[in-house]
């Protein structure tokens, strides 16, 4: 069993796994939004996607630069001055190792500078203009083509962990998913023979982010892209398929145009990587189609061919570093897809990789919460057996003192020794049985157990209490409480609790002094009130290292 730290720690540790999963799942949410609203507004995904990147990374500043073909310039910047902003327009960066970007873009990869002051090889001049020391640069790639590169600096040398990473990567995915519907919206406004499927394929692209960013259900999300792809494709029936890790294979998860007879057939089909064209597909990274399913039967299932479909059209899903699935797209009549075709059907692909990858996080978060549930309630198991552990020893120490004591009583010897370990222990019995309290309290249901009691003695009790540790210190414990004080009407144990924490505290660092206690009736507001002071000697005070040690 763990102990009630490591309990503790745990559950701070999944905390702010939650916290973290939450946010970024906010997020990234908050940005499908405004590419949803903004589908053609590249200045406006743009400027969200490097203002969240900054945000949730922590970084300084944060650029998306788009690639001409021949340099990377600026699109978008986040906190960027205007002497930084004129040097980077007038400086487009060219692939190469100088730069973070530039090397981001030559290598076609994520690289990540933890100190640009120990790389040999970086020399970009904007550290004239600005300072920075960390840097992070993801391409954005749409296949192998560079569509430009998004980057994050900071000024001190503080490496981005594996989630900031990750989180600015499927913020690259993102910029690439908008540049390619701000692309398609180009494409219909010049061919405007293609005027009315390509208002389909937009609408499509919004029920589809609609629907992305409405509903964490997976079923849903991809009925609702399989179905818009196989209908903008103009074929018969389509499928997606999720890459099951722990089995290595694709499952069927989501159908349209496809006899249930079919369909229960696929899904009891085993379909690895390296086998059918779904696998090559993967393992290729890239679009495969079958123009004729007879003249190759073996890039496709048994089932297939008996439907009478001839040909098909695969788009693997593709996360950062792991397969997601594949989409597919099946027609009866043979021969080739447009090449319009393919590329609509890789955006829908790459919705679909941001509907799984959701439909995990959100897994993740669930699995997260049920784990945080256990651990509260092993942690209150904990207490409960421990206080049940300490209750029995100490009942045997308080009633050995009690029969102690009255023997002393009986010999006429002085009974105060006995009396101090008596209400001490008694004392520890209050705390230990209040252990639970910590249950109670994150529960919301912590009472105070209200009484009249008097003052003085309380606190002689305390500081009879604290006397042999004082005397280790060489210390003294003065009183200043005239025991007219009266009576309070409160809590007797936590007032007991806090001035002995207290003067415990002040104990600890004081050496060879006085520890001064004052209680005194004060009058504010109209009001009677009792103030309770503990103090040390100026020089006993304690310094910062006493605290940091």
């Amino acid at each position: 069993m763990k102990s009630a730290p490591d309990l503790e720690v745990e559950n701070a540790r999944l905390r702010r796994e939650l916290n973290d999963a939450r946010q970024q799942q906010t997020a990234t949410a908050d940005v499908l939004k405004i590419i949803s609203r903004s589908t053609f507004d590249l200045q406006t995904v743009f400027d969200a996607l490097v203002g969240s990147a900054a945000k949730l990374c922590e970084a300084e500043n944060a650029f998306i630069f788009r690639y001409d073909g021949d340099v990377l310039r600026m699109a978008s910047g986040h906190n960027v001055t205007p002497e930084l902003r004129e040097f980077v327009e007038s400086h487009p960066i060219r692939p190469g190792r100088y730069s973070t970007t530039g090397r981001a873009a030559a290598e076609r990869r994520t690289i990540h500078i933890a100190d640009v002051q120990a790389d040999p090889e970086y020399d970009y001049g904007a550290t004239q203009v600005f300072s920075t020391r960390t840097v992070l640069a993801v391409p954005m790639l749409r296949g192998e083509e560079l569509l430009g590169v998004l980057t994050l600096f900071r000024p001190e040398a503080c490496p981005f962990t594996e989630k900031q990473i990750e989180l600015v990567t499927t913020f690259a995915d993102q910029a690439v998913i908008a540049i390619e519907n701000a692309r398609l919206f180009d494409e219909v406004q010049a061919r405007t023979r293609e005027l009315s499927q390509s208002i389909g394929e937009l609408h499509a692209l919004g029920e589809i982010s609609q629907a992305v960013n409405s509903t964490l259900d997976l079923e849903t999300v991809l009925t609702t892209i399989v179905a818009k792809a196989t209908q903008l494709s103009n074929t018969e029936a389509g499928a997606i398929y999720v890459f099951d890790d722990a089995s290595q294979e694709f499952r069927l998860r989501a159908t349209y145009g496809l006899d249930e007879t079919i369909a229960a057939e696929l899904r009891d089909s085993h379909i690895r990587v390296g086998k059918t064209a779904i696998g090559k597909a993967v393992e290729q990274r890239v679009p495969v189609q079958v123009p004729d399913l007879q003249v190759d039967p073996s890039a496709t299932l048994d089932v297939i061919l008996r439907a009478g479909f001839r040909a098909l059209l695969l788009i693997p899903l593709l996360g950062t570093e792991r397969i997601v699935g594949a989409l597919v797209v099946r027609r009866k009549q043979p021969g080739e897809f447009s090449k319009s075709t393919i590329e609509l059907l890789q955006t829908f692909a790459a919705q679909s990789v941001l509907a799984i990858q959701n439909a995990r996080l959100f897994s993740e978060i669930e699995d997260k919460s049920r784990q945080l549930a256990e651990a509260s309630q092993h942690k209150s198991q904990f207490l409960a057996n421990m206080s049940h552990e300490l209750r029995t020893p100490l009942n045997a120490i308080i009633g050995v003192t009690e029969m102690l004591r009255e023997d002393a009583e009986a010999l006429n010897q002085d009974p105060e020794p006995l009396d101090r370990v008596l209400g001490a222990g008694r004392h520890l019995l209050v705390l230990i049985n209040d252990i639970l309290d910590l249950s109670k309290i994150e529960a919301g249901r912590m009472e105070l157990q209200l009484e009249s009691f008097a003052l003085a003695p309380l606190i002689a009790g305390v500081a009879k209490t604290i006397e042999p540790l004082a005397a280790k210190n060489a210390n003294e414990v003065t009183i200043n409480c005239a025991p007219a004080i009266g009576t309070l009407y409160g809590d007797e144990m936590r007032l007991r609790q806090a001035l002995l924490n207290l003067i415990s505290n002040a104990n600890k660092f004081t050496e060879r002094g006085t520890i001064t206690v004052d209680a005194r009736q004060v009058q504010e507001d109209g009001r009677d009130w009792i103030a309770i002071a503990v103090a040390v000697p100026a020089l006993a005070l304690p310094s910062a290292n006493d605290f940091a040690g």
